[in-house]
């Protein structure tokens, strides 16, 4: 296959006495992997700055060293789709035709779709604004910057799906549209800088981000296949809402749901006495509510000393290992009483708990343990130590070196705090973009 992308861009800057700042952009892009006459793209960018700190109104106040307003505007596009996918394709199968000669049939070979085409395929555009503030305090020995942004992209190139009586199960279309919005922030202070040559600094930052789904394809207000919802996020976790265990003085309500004391307790959505996919409803998501990250740097004379630390807070993670659901042991298999696993709090009738159902080995697998793994995955952990020597330069001068460094460093040493670890239920929650939580089994 073969593809190629071509662009240019135009940029105009203007400075007016350092106070006031302006940059126009314009930039069009094309692409071989869209249809002619959907090839090419045009999006303009602008951005405004304004130097507080340089007016004439701001000399005498001595605290302020530095403090400039942002603000910018702007259009980018997106197309990342594969190679002739405009064009769709056919691949060969074989098809039997009836009786044969020594395996009783007829094999001939012939084409089918494999996708279809769609010519009318364009670029995803998002449109974004941002504000921001940097600022430096008591001759910069206090600085940081604050950033928000809003976003909205249209266009987004989906998968449509379609009656299978169309020879193919989907098509690739322009059609959705979500938004966006969020904070960054950072800090940096000098904390000490002594005359003998001590230096502590400490740099912070975070994050947060919100984002929803605006419109699906054809107007639809959901898509259970992909989990997507209208008002959502992408990365809604739609499933049944555990609401507890059932204790022994629920038996005869746990009855009427086919449940027994010690099984899961599933929230009656539509209040009908039956527990199915009725009831699956939206319990979260995977975002998560703050990241931020904390840098402590020291300094005398020729050692330094790095420490960098990284917290993720409010975000679920997805322990796999515990559910049945998806063809595995899970929970029946893994930390039911069985020696040498991780001390689980089960449910017994001397240990009421809501915690987990009851190990039951005459059970071939229990019902709804897709709901045991969604778990807090906040964490904050000791990412980085780095101690480091540089040789003096005189020392260096005979051998025509003009620096040198002698380093140790050690990566992800420490959790200092995460609720799945505690608990035994995992390794690491730092996991991956899909919520996993790695060091889990399974």
């Amino acid at each position: 296959s073969e593809s190629a992308v071509i662009g240019y861009m135009g940029r105009a800057v203007y400075s007016y006495d350092d106070r006031y700042l302006l940059t126009a952009t314009v930039r069009s892009d094309g692409a071989s992997v869209l249809a002619p006459g959907n090839q090419w793209v045009t999006y303009p960018a602008v951005s405004v700055g304004w130097n507080i700190a340089n007016e004439k109104f701001m000399q005498n106040v001595d605290a302020i060293s530095s403090l400039k307003l942002r603000a910018g505007w702007g259009i980018s596009s997106n197309a990342g789709i594969g190679a002739y996918t405009t064009l769709g394709s056919l691949g060969n199968s074989f098809y039997n035709f009836g009786s044969g000669s020594t395996i009783g049939v007829n094999y001939v070979n012939g084409y089918l779709i494999n996708t279809s085409p769609n010519p009318n395929l364009s670029w995803e555009k998002t449109t974004g604004i941002n504000l921001g503030l940097d600022f430096g305090l008591f001759k910069n020995r206090l600085s940081g910057s604050v950033d928000f942004y809003n976003n909205r992209t249209t266009d987004i190139l989906l998968n449509r799906q379609l009656p299978r009586s169309n020879g193919v199960n989907s098509i690739l279309v322009n059609a959705g549209e979500t938004a966006s919005y969020g904070l960054e922030f950072s800090l940096s202070s000098v904390n000490i800088q002594s005359k003998n040559g001590f230096k502590w600094t400490t740099d912070f930052n975070g994050f947060f981000n919100k984002e929803k789904i605006v419109a699906l394809q054809l107007g639809l207000k959901q898509d259970l296949g992909n989990g997507w919802f209208v008002g959502q996020p992408i990365t809604t976790i739609f499933d049944y809402k555990k609401i507890g265990i059932w204790q022994t003085s629920e038996a005869a309500t746990a009855a009427v749901y086919g449940a027994a004391p010690g099984d899961i307790k599933i929230q009656d959505v539509n209040k009908d006495n039956v527990i199915n996919a009725a009831d699956r409803q939206i319990i979260g998501n995977f975002q998560p509510k703050l990241v931020a990250g904390l840098t402590n740097r020291f300094e005398f004379k020729n050692f330094d000393l790095n420490i960098v630390m990284f917290g993720r807070f409010g975000q679920t993670v997805v322990v796999n290992y515990l559910s049945a659901d998806g063809g595995g042991a899970g929970y029946p298999f893994f930390l039911n009483s069985r020696v040498n696993q991780h001390k689980v709090d089960y449910w017994t009738p001397t240990n009421p708990t809501n915690a987990f159902p009851q190990p039951d080995a005459s059970k071939d697998a229990l019902l709804f343990t897709s709901t045991l793994t969604y778990r807090d995955g906040s964490f904050i952990k000791l990412r980085t130590i780095d101690l480091g020597y540089s040789i003096p330069t005189e020392k260096l001068k005979k051998a025509k070196i003009e620096g040198l460094r002698i380093y140790a460093s050690a990566q992800n040493p420490f959790i200092l705090w995460a609720p799945l670890v505690r608990d035994g239920l995992g390794l690491d929650p730092e996991g991956n973009g899909n919520g996993n939580a790695v060091g889990s089994q399974g």
